[in-house]
Formats: structure tokens, C-alpha cells, sequence
């Protein structure tokens, strides 16, 4: 499943929000979960699963640290 360009870009105002979130309180681990699920669909991927199938060795490795990132501040 392939995501619209504009679903892509709301996903993208959705994680960024999370990053503004970060920066003044710490996340639950469901608001981390969503980011990671906007984060794939930024890919145009529905989620995880779909973006890994893709085997594109950067654009996963790329996902991975931003995913990183992401959980970290909920641990």
C-alpha cells in the first residue's frame, strides 16, 4: 500500500509536532508509536513491515536512526 503525497505531508506536520513535544515533556510510548507509524507513511509506506520489504540499504538505515530517535525519548 502506497501513501498519497498528501498523507505523506500531513504524516510529516504530525512528527514534527512529536520533535516539538520532545523538546518540553516525555512522550508515551503510544504518542512514539504514532511518530514511527508517520515516519514510515513521510516514506510512503503504510508501515514498518512495507518500508523494510523495500531493501533500499539507505532509506532503511536512514528510517532506523530517525526511529532511534524517536524511542529514545520514551526509555
Amino acid at each position: 500500500m502506497t501513501i498519497k503525497s498528501a498523507d505523506s505531508f500531513a504524516a510529516f506536520a504530525s512528527l514534527n509536532r512529536y520533535f516539538a513535544l520532545i523538546q518540553s515533556s516525555k512522550p508515551t510510548l503510544q504518542q512514539a508509536e504514532e511518530a514511527i507509524i508517520c515516519l514510515c507513511e513521510i516514506y510512503g509506506a503504510a508501515n514498518e513491515k512495507i518500508l523494510l520489504e523495500r531493501g533500499d540499504t539507505e532509506l532503511i538505515e536512514t528510517y532506523k536512526e530517525i526511529k532511534s530517535k524517536i524511542m529514545k525519548e520514551v526509555i
